[in-house]
């Protein structure tokens, strides 16, 4: 296995209309895990603290836990990466992102 990638260095964060963040993977993340090929969300994920794990994904390189960047109540997570855990490969947000809080 891999090292532990260093999740505020690989992890975009981007504000929504509705005022929520949203969290993806970026290009650096993409380049050092590689190709993926499977995502999970951990259950009952309705709230995360800065540094807990909220997805798991595997990679040609390696297989990643993400902690979360910051704190809050989660107003929705990409369920079609479990489907298709190859839009994480994507660079398009509207595709990789992970998970929404607020």
């Amino acid at each position: 296995m891999a090292n532990p990638i260093d999740d505020s260095n690989y992890l975009w964060r981007e504000e929504t209309s509705e005022g929520h963040t949203r969290i993806g993977l970026n290009d650096e993340a993409r380049n050092q895990i590689g190709q993926i090929s499977y995502a999970s969300f951990p259950k009952n994920l309705n709230e995360v603290k800065v540094g807990e794990e909220f997805f798991s994904f595997e990679g040609a390189k390696a297989v990643e836990d993400i902690h979360s960047p910051q704190s809050g109540k989660v107003a929705r997570v990409n369920t079609e990466l479990l489907d298709h855990p190859d839009y994480l490969n994507d660079a398009d947000k509207e595709k990789n992102w992970i998970i929404e809080l607020y």
